[in-house]
């Protein structure tokens, strides 16, 4: 994901702008990450690029957990506390 589209990207369940973005950055791209919403404390996990964005009811809960465990540096306010789900709860 380039990461200026952060610019034009808000939370799909409160509609909150600007998110946070985590991971790997490489000449400006985020392969893996995740975004992160300050204000209800969802992320959204970046895949090969893409991000991820949809409502908690079409989530794949298994998958997202088994990346987050996966990708690197993640801060704890995802991996720990983040909505819909976490590694603290799983």
């Amino acid at each position: 994901m380039n990461k200026s589209l952060i610019e034009i990207l808000a939370c799909p369940a409160d509609k909150h702008h600007p998110l946070e973005i985590y991971g790997n950055e490489k000449r400006g791209r985020i392969k893996d990450g995740a975004l992160y919403c300050s204000s209800c404390g969802r992320f959204y996990l970046i895949m090969e690029g893409i991000p991820v964005m949809l409502p908690d009811d079409l989530r794949n809960k298994n998958e997202e957990l088994d990346l987050l465990e996966r990708i690197p540096d993640l801060p704890e306010k995802i991996t720990r506390l983040g909505r819909p789900w976490n590694l603290s709860n799983s």
